[in-house]
C-alpha cells in the first residue's frame, strides 16, 4: 500500500514568494553622482529624481550651512525607528530601514549637493510590489522632523 505524503502548500509558497521577491542592494544603487537608480514601475518606491511624477517627492532644500546641517540630517536619519545607518560620507547617507512585524528591509538613501543645498532623497522596498505608501510616509515624516529643527525648507 502506498503511502500518501501531506505537504502544507502555505509555507512553500511564502518561502517561494519572498525569495523570488528579495532584492539585493547594490542592484537599487548605480554609480552616478548622486547613487540613485530610478524607481521601478511598482508602487514601493519614492524618489526626488524620479522620471515618473507617481514615485517623486521633492528633494530638501538645507536652510543653513550644508556641513552643519549634515551632521543633523545624519543623526536625525539614525534616530528613526528600526533604521540603521549603513554608510555615510560627506555627501551620502545609506540607511537600511527594517518593517515592523516582516522585518522587510527598505533602503533610504540621501545625496547632498553642498552647492546649492540641495538633499535627494530615495526610500525603496527590497522585497514586494507595494509597500501600501511606507517610503513616501518615512521621507515625509524625516522631511517634518528636519523642518521642525529648521534644517530644511
Amino acid at each position: 500500500m502506498k503511502k500518501m505524503i501531506k505537504v502544507s502548500i502555505g509555507p512553500l509558497m511564502l518561502v517561494t514568494i519572498l525569495w523570488g521577491c528579495s532584492g539585493n542592494p547594490t542592484e537599487r544603487h548605480n554609480s552616478e553622482s548622486s547613487g540613485f537608480l530610478d524607481c521601478p514601475d511598482t508602487p514601493n518606491c519614492v524618489s526626488s529624481l524620479a522620471k515618473n511624477p507617481k514615485y517623486k517627492v521633492e528633494p530638501f532644500k538645507l536652510k543653513k550651512d550644508p556641513e552643519t546641517s549634515w551632521d543633523i540630517v545624519e543623526k536625525t536619519v539614525g534616530s528613526m525607528p528600526r533604521t540603521k545607518i549603513v554608510s555615510t560620507s560627506s555627501s551620502d547617507i545609506h540607511a537600511e530601514c527594517k518593517s515592523m512585524i516582516f522585518r522587510f528591509v527598505d533602503d533610504l538613501t540621501l545625496h547632498l549637493t553642498p552647492s546649492n543645498g540641495i538633499i535627494d532623497i530615495r526610500s525603496a522596498s527590497r522585497t514586494g510590489y507595494s509597500d501600501f505608501g511606507v517610503n513616501r510616509h518615512r521621507v515625509e515624516n524625516l522631511r517634518k522632523k528636519l523642518q521642525q529643527k529648521d534644517i530644511i525648507e
